[in-house]
């Protein structure tokens, strides 16, 4: 990929990576060539492999998936405490990327979700709510045509 430049969503993740010193952010968007809602991680910084990149992510399975179907953000503060281990096939990328603590948000175009902002760390307790108040606020114009709203005021999941 040298010599090429860029993508804007690149570019927008790279720099939250930085200011909210994650070690993991990523994006999936819905495959709009699909008859079916499909979520793909489509953007990533900080990832440890490629596996990502066969990750298929359905409306309501997975972290993206869920967030995708709720529209509601997603935190988890320690998964070692908060994941079952028997669970965690059902959130591959927190297994592949070796995520112990992380937060999603829906991205909304018009009244529809199209998109799922993931950031994580690799070490228990680093997604504080503050921190994630933080990430929601800061998630701005640098998704183009994408933002962050909630359906419900202060009301996400969180396990």
């Amino acid at each position: 990929m040298t010599g090429q430049p860029k993508s804007n969503f690149q570019l927008a993740i790279d720099e939250l990576k930085e200011t909210l010193h994650a070690d993991f952010v990523a994006l999936a968007l819905v495959d709009l060539q699909k008859n079916h809602h499909e979520l793909k991680w489509r953007y990533v910084t900080g990832n440890i492999s490629l596996r990502y990149r066969r990750i298929v992510l359905h409306s309501g399975k997975g972290i993206a998936g869920s967030v995708f179907k709720t529209g509601k953000p997603l935190r988890i503060e320690n998964v070692e405490t908060s994941v079952k281990y028997q669970d965690l096939y059902n959130y591959p990328i927190i297994v592949f990327e070796k995520l112990k603590s992380f937060g999603a948000i829906p991205l909304f175009q018009e009244d529809h979700v199209q998109g799922v902002l993931l950031i994580g760390y690799r070490e228990v307790n680093r997604l504080t709510a503050e921190k994630f108040e933080e990430f929601k606020r800061i998630v701005g114009p640098q998704f183009g045509p994408f933002h962050m709203k909630e359906r419900l005021k202060d009301d996400y999941i969180e396990q």
